[in-house]
C-alpha cells in the first residue's frame, strides 16, 4: 500500500504520469507545444486549458503564476454522493484506479479544499463496508471486487482476507504452532555461544 510512496515506487509512477487539466493565468510566449490539440499557434494565452501531467505539476509553486491546476470530474461527480453518505455504491476502481492517492496529490493546490474533504469522506464512509466484504469475501472472489475497488482499497481487502482467514485458523486451532520470536531465538543463540565458549575454556589445560 502507498501510503508513503518512494522514488521507485511503480503505483507512484503510474498516479504521477496522469494529465490534469490546467487553466493558463498568464500569457507564456514559445510554449503552444504544450497544448497538443492547438498547433496553429506558438504561444498560450489566459483562459486556455492545457493538460499537463502531474509529475509536472509537482514541480510548481502551489501559488504559481502560469497554472491553476483544475479538479478533475471525478471527484466532483463523487461530491454528491459524499453528501448524501452513499459512496459505498460508487465503483471507485472504474472513477479512477488511484482515486485517493491521485486526490491526495492535488489537494495542496485546489484552494477551496473540495478535494480533501471528499478522500476522507469517501474513505471514512466505505470503511465499514471494506470491512465487512473482507470478512465475508475469499480468494476466489478478488475479481469480482476489481472495479469496486481502487488500488489502496484492493491492498486492505487481501489483506483483511488474509487476516480474517487467520483469524478463523487460530479460532478453530487448526494452526496452533507457536513460533518464537526473533529476538527470543537470538537471545538463545547468544546463550549457546557462551556455553560452547565457556566448556571450550574449561576443557583446555592450564
Amino acid at each position: 500500500m502507498n501510503y508513503f510512496p518512494h522514488y521507485y515506487s511503480i503505483e507512484d509512477i503510474f498516479v504521477t504520469q496522469e494529465k490534469v487539466e490546467c487553466r493558463v493565468n498568464t500569457r507564456l510566449q514559445r510554449m503552444g507545444f504544450l497544448d497538443a490539440g492547438d498547433s496553429q499557434t506558438d504561444h498560450l494565452e489566459p483562459g486556455r486549458i492545457v493538460n499537463l501531467p502531474l509529475w509536472y505539476i509537482k514541480e510548481l509553486k502551489v501559488n504559481n503564476a502560469y497554472f491553476t491546476v483544475c479538479i478533475p470530474e471525478i471527484y466532483k461527480n463523487v461530491h454528491k454522493a459524499v453528501c448524501e453518505a452513499e459512496t459505498t455504491h460508487i465503483e471507485l476502481g472504474r472513477l479512477h484506479p488511484y482515486f485517493y492517492e491521485f486526490g491526495r496529490y492535488l489537494t495542496p493546490y485546489d484552494s477551496n479544499h473540495v478535494i480533501g474533504r471528499i478522500i476522507f469522506e469517501t474513505l471514512r464512509q466505505r470503511v465499514r463496508h471494506l470491512l465487512d466484504i473482507s470478512k465475508n469475501d475469499d480468494q476466489s472472489r478478488i475479481s469480482k471486487t476489481e472495479h469496486r475497488l481502487d488500488n489502496i482499497e484492493a491492498n486492505l481487502h487481501i489483506a483483511g482476507m488474509k487476516t480474517n482467514a487467520q483469524y478463523v485458523k487460530w479460532l478453530q486451532m487448526s494452526n496452533n504452532n507457536i513460533c518464537i520470536s526473533e529476538l527470543v531465538e537470538e537471545h538463545q543463540r547468544k546463550r549457546l555461544r557462551v556455553d560452547h565458549s565457556d566448556k571450550q575454556i574449561e576443557s583446555s589445560p592450564p
